[in-house]
């Protein structure tokens, strides 16, 4: 079992029911000492019941025996019988078990005990005050095992009753242990998806135990991330503003360098054109990937037919291609559309065919796919994108969309690319509540997907 809640329910309540099973074996599988110690118990009241009936009948006659039998039936729920030592009833209830007990202590001597059905019969043999022998003998309706045995039903509804409130006991006390900790994960996937003002319920952090001390030490927890994120962030938005203005400057400089440039600078100057232009373009990148942290949804929301999208992305991916030798096919595309902002969109599928065209190897073709599947009640675009590429290692994959990063073997500048493409395709595709994945396809190459809400 898999939950917590399950797991401490099922082991509290299996505890109890086992306790009570063990009581009942325990108590059933050691009958002769249960009799032993009850016929210990009993010997000595039945030699004293035996007596009294004994001076009742000597002293005061029949009639007081019977008047003694019947009280003793009332008070101690006693059926007793008294017999002479021929075997004559002289008062009580003549029964064949009553008999055959007489008849065994007048043979013997001996006091007899049997317990038969749930109930006990105690014979003892006694001699009256006039010197004349008799025998008492005493039928008890609940031996030792009669609580269990006198009535089923009884024993049903107990048993019932006990094994209910057992349960509600374990279910509230496991309800007690297990609610604050399935908040307190709510709590922990709300911040794992990025709202950073996610903090542990008062009725968590207020409980006087561990688990309120957990919910507090989450809390602070959940206060340090925000802040080294959101600083992280205006660290970002900072830079790239700050350096937009000595960029500016540099163009200009540039300009004017280009004036007085000869033959022998003018390619010095083209790489500082180049650079210029990818400082440029990275900043850009930051200061969009830094506004998309910090929206929770799409700056606009309008209908966007990707089918129309994706034709034009694979157009204008198609010039940019022709470099490389490689070519951009839509293998398949439906109608479908999605709701959002198509700037942040656009921008997206795009990052992850340039990437596709970067790396695919000359004479082979980027492949787009466009479907649209029903999922459960909802309906999903999913836009698939595969390059022939040499693929990427297993354990790199998950990093592929983070910023900045690039593999050991793609850091050269001839593979272009400043690693803020997937990073913000991640950041897009999340702001329309979708997914993004990366899988090395089979046949090779890396196959990314991009799965949106459709309208």
């Amino acid at each position: 079992m898999r939950s917590l809640f399950l797991r401490i329910f099922v082991t509290f309540w299996a505890t109890v029911v086992l306790i009570g099973l063990a009581f009942v074996i325990t108590w059933n599988i050691q009958p002769e000492l249960v009799i032993s110690r009850w016929r210990s118990a009993t010997g000595d009241a039945t030699a004293l019941y035996a007596q009294s009936c004994a001076e009742e009948l000597d002293r005061y006659g029949q009639a007081a025996l019977r008047d003694y039998l019947q009280r003793l039936e009332n008070g101690s729920h006693i059926h007793a019988a008294f017999f002479d030592a021929k075997g004559v009833l002289l008062a009580g209830t003549d029964t064949p078990e009553a008999r055959a007990a007489m008849e065994k202590v007048a043979a013997g001597g001996e006091p007899e005990f049997s317990i038969s059905g749930g109930n006990a019969l105690a014979a003892q043999r006694v001699t009256g005050p006039a010197g004349h022998p008799y025998v008492f003998v005493a039928e008890m309706a609940r031996g030792p095992f009669g609580a269990f045995r006198h009535s089923a039903r009884l024993q049903l509804i107990r048993g019932t009753l006990a094994f209910l409130i057992s349960g509600l006991i374990c279910y509230l006390l496991t309800r007690s242990l297990t609610r604050p900790i399935l908040r307190l994960r709510t709590t922990a996937t709300q911040l794992a998806t990025g709202d950073l003002a996610a903090r542990a319920e008062p009725a968590v952090t207020d409980r006087p135990d561990e688990i309120g001390e957990l919910g507090q030490d989450f809390n602070r927890m959940a206060e340090r991330i925000e802040g080294l994120i959101t600083g992280e962030r205006q660290l970002i938005r900072d830079i790239s503003h700050e350096l937009r203005s000595p960029l500016a400057r540099l163009n200009v400089a540039l300009g004017l360098a280009r004036r007085r440039a000869d033959q022998e600078t003018g390619p010095a100057l083209d790489r500082i054109e180049r650079e210029a232009e990818t400082l440029n373009e990275m900043i850009g990148r930051l200061l969009a990937l830094a506004k998309m942290d910090a929206a929770s949804e799409p700056p606009d929301s309008v209908v966007i037919d990707l089918q129309a999208m994706i034709a034009d992305i694979a157009a204008d991916a198609t010039f940019e291609a022709q470099a490389h030798n490689v070519t951009v096919q839509v293998v398949s595309s439906v109608g479908c559309r999605a709701v959002g902002s198509a700037e942040l969109l656009h921008s997206a599928i795009e990052n992850v065919v340039r990437n596709a065209v970067r790396y695919s190897a000359p004479g082979t073709a980027v492949e787009i796919r466009l479907a649209c599947e029903q999922s459960g009640m909802t309906k999903q675009a999913e836009i698939s994108v595969r390059d022939r590429g040499p693929g990427v290692p297993d354990r790199e994959l998950a990093n592929l969309f983070r910023p900045f990063y690039r593999l050991t073997d793609a850091r050269e500048r001839d593979t272009g690319g400043i690693g803020l493409g997937l990073a913000i395709t991640y950041r897009a595709v999340k702001l329309h509540r979708g997914s993004v994945a990366a899988a090395n396809a089979s046949g090779g190459g890396l196959l990314v997907t991009i799965t949106l809400p459709a309208a």
